[in-house]
């Protein structure tokens, strides 16, 4: 009897929660998990890869370290291409100075503004400026330095036609430099991963306060829908089409998708906030959206949630062994996890099945203090990672004609 109410309790409990529904978690674990397939692994630096990004197209990628300089290598056969500021391993001539032994510049940033132009920021050892480098990949030049004088204080980001730097908007064809309000100037000691919309608003947070800078118009101040939101870890997450918001609501404690337009809730993507009432309350909740902005996941714990944004719902909910550290959704649907147990995990969105792992440690112990980059290259089944000072690629097993259709279609399995 009480295995025939049991379908009934469901669809009643779901009906009055409005809570969205999600495919099962995905194989037991009880089996043999597969391995994933490595490609590629190499050391590229001896102190660690601090910066790694992947063009828009899948053709390039970047890789830099701090005090080690920046290489840019064809993703077809990681070839190097072009390589900055590279260290010589030479004695320091300052007593006790190891940090930054051999080092010719301090690196501070790197990216893509599309397909064919990327950018870094570096500081030359000795000299006063702060450079910022944009050049072209075909054909191998660059196109503009740009010296700032004070060191950035955030992430540098971009889009099609503006840097973010600091609060201001750097026009990088034109070389101009377009100032914020520096009475919102955020605090240097608070590194920050602002949001440049696709509008060139620039998005920061001063402690818990979010602040809209809109340098090319001369406005900065509070929007009241951001009077709600906290940060997601450093960052709040907008669309690449400005539509929906997502952070953490500062009346709920909740991560919660916002309407950028109405200013109205559409629904929460977690129950509780981690650093107040979870299992694990070291670590901050970790969020991360597909290119297209059609998919996001968020990790709380040892659980991470897929959700797609239209249709608002919970695709995808699995566990992992550790706390989670690092997601990556790509755009054909596969979900990636890092956790500080040192696992990395690879899942298929749409069938939620696990389609292999590997294990950076012994996974009997919590490493909290190291997390590596993972990013899924565009258009190629394969997932990049980095592990202290190498990078490792991994092949994604292909999915099936149908498993490609549901995840276009965002089609759910019953």
């Amino acid at each position: 009897m009480c295995r025939s109410l049991m379908p009934f309790l469901c669809l009643l409990t779901m009906l009055l929660t409005g809570c969205p529904s999600a495919p099962p978690a995905g194989e037991a674990e009880s089996g043999e998990i597969p391995a994933l397939t490595m490609v590629r692994s190499a050391d590229l630096f001896s102190d660690g890869v601090d910066f790694l990004a992947l063009s828009e197209d899948g053709s390039t990628y970047i890789v830099g370290n701090k005090d080690e300089g920046v290489g840019l290598y064809r993703a077809s056969d990681h070839v190097l291409l072009e390589r900055y500021y590279e260290r010589k391993d030479e004695p320091s001539a300052t007593p006790g100075d190891t940090g930054l032994r051999g080092a010719k510049a301090i690196v501070f940033d790197l990216g893509y503004i599309d397909a064919n132009t990327w950018h870094f920021t570096e500081k030359t050892l000795g000299e006063n400026d702060i450079r910022l480098h944009i050049r072209t990949i075909h054909p191998s030049r660059q196109i503009s330095v740009l010296s700032m004088k004070e060191p950035p204080t955030s992430a540098i980001v971009s889009n099609k036609n503006y840097i973010a730097y600091n609060s201001g908007l750097i026009d990088w064809r034109a070389g101009k430099y377009y100032p914020g309000d520096s009475d919102f100037f955020p605090n240097p000691q608070c590194y920050s991963i602002p949001t440049l919309t696709s509008n060139n608003m620039i998005i920061t947070f001063l402690g818990e306060n979010i602040v809209i800078f809109d340098p090319l118009n001369g406005r900065t101040g509070y929007l009241e829908l951001w009077e709600k939101v906290i940060r997601f870890g450093k960052r709040v997450v907008v669309t690449p089409d400005n539509r929906y918001v997502i952070g953490l609501s500062t009346t709920s404690r909740k991560c919660t998708l916002w309407n950028w337009f109405t200013k109205k809730e559409i629904g929460h993507c977690s129950e509780r906030l981690r650093e107040i009432s979870g299992k694990h309350i070291e670590y901050r909740e970790v969020l991360t959206l597909s290119r297209d902005g059609k998919l996001f996941a968020v990790g709380v714990d040892d659980n991470v949630r897929v959700y797609r944004i239209e249709p608002f719902r919970l695709e995808l909910e699995v566990a992992t062994p550790g706390p989670v550290a690092r997601l990556a959704l790509s755009d054909d649907g596969w979900l990636a996890a890092y956790d500080y147990k040192g696992f990395l995990r690879v899942w298929n969105v749409a069938t939620g099945s696990l389609a292999g792992q590997h294990s950076l440690f012994d996974g009997k112990t919590i490493h909290g203090t190291y997390v590596p980059e993972i990013a899924f290259q565009p258009g190629s089944g394969k997932l990049f990672t980095t592990a202290y000072g190498a990078i490792t690629v991994f092949e994604i097993p292909k999915q099936s004609a149908q498993q490609e259709a549901e995840s276009d279609s965002g089609t759910q399995k019953e």
